[in-house]
């Protein structure tokens, strides 16, 4: 009897050892798992610094040009785990680390959010930026010798003062003349002053005219991109001699072309 109580007592015993055992492997391996979640953690937190470095970055430069705020600087994140703390980190109980990993990724989830949002604001900027750089008339429409300037000049027709609302650039019959920016063709036809025409609308209020052509190489209608070719230098309309008649328009009211070549 008494052999087989100590028996069973130590079957008893065996049991809990071993389950004491497998207990210990489990926790160790959450342990281990934890820490390298924590490992995740540090590293998810350098990249968002840089993502946060990069967008002040720009921040600062659309700033600049646009004279308002795209968001305050960064922190680089509020996690309390660092490379140097991990080994800290692994002395903790499952119970405290777990909480901390999980407070540290709602953190960087935060974060994110307002990264996100600041990028997206970012993002519409510069596309709205880009769209309006490729709408407003930035080159020489056509190459030649400035015949006539914008502002009042004596007429070559009629001998009188007169306001030039456009740059006369001269050169030989057939020179390819060039859209000053991307838009869309509004008027293509002709008219007894300005000859064979063709006016562009950009958007945002800017559009370009294109006069005394030879010929015309587009539609009303048609899309055209910067520098592609409308159609060339000619002799037609109220014109002294072979020349392009430039405009640039903002809003209607004719302006300086010389400020946007």
């Amino acid at each position: 009897m008494l052999s087989t109580g100590m028996f069973g007592q130590y079957l008893n015993m065996a049991s809990k050892v071993i389950e004491l055992d497998y207990l210990r492997r489990e926790a160790s391996s959450q342990h281990a798992q934890l820490m390298k979640m924590a490992a995740s953690v540090v590293d998810m937190k350098s990249r968002m610094a840089r993502i946060k470095e990069l967008s002040d970055r720009l921040s600062s430069i659309a700033g600049n040009v646009a004279g308002k705020s795209f968001g305050v600087k960064g922190t680089g994140g509020s996690s309390e785990i660092g490379a140097v703390s991990l080994r800290e980190f692994g002395r903790k109980d499952e119970d405290e680390a777990a909480a901390q990993v999980s407070q540290e990724l709602n953190g960087l989830k935060s974060d994110a959010s307002s990264e996100e949002a600041r990028i997206k604001k970012l993002m519409s900027y510069f596309e709205q930026r880009n769209s309006i750089m490729a709408c407003t008339p930035s080159i020489w429409p056509v190459r030649g010798f400035i015949t006539s300037k914008f502002g009042y000049r004596n007429s070559p027709i009629y001998g009188t003062t007169e306001f030039h609302c456009g740059l006369d650039i001269a050169n030989d019959v057939g020179t390819p003349v060039h859209a000053a920016a991307d838009g869309t063709v509004s008027a293509a036809g002709f008219s007894s002053s300005y000859g064979n025409y063709v006016k562009l609308q950009h958007g945002y209020g800017m559009a370009t005219m294109y006069c005394h052509l030879s010929k015309i190489d587009v539609q009303e209608g048609q899309r055209v991109s910067k520098d592609e070719v409308i159609g060339a230098i000619g002799n037609t309309g109220h014109s002294t001699g072979p020349h392009l008649h430039y405009e640039v328009l903002v809003n209607g009211v004719p302006v300086n072309p010389m400020k946007y070549i």
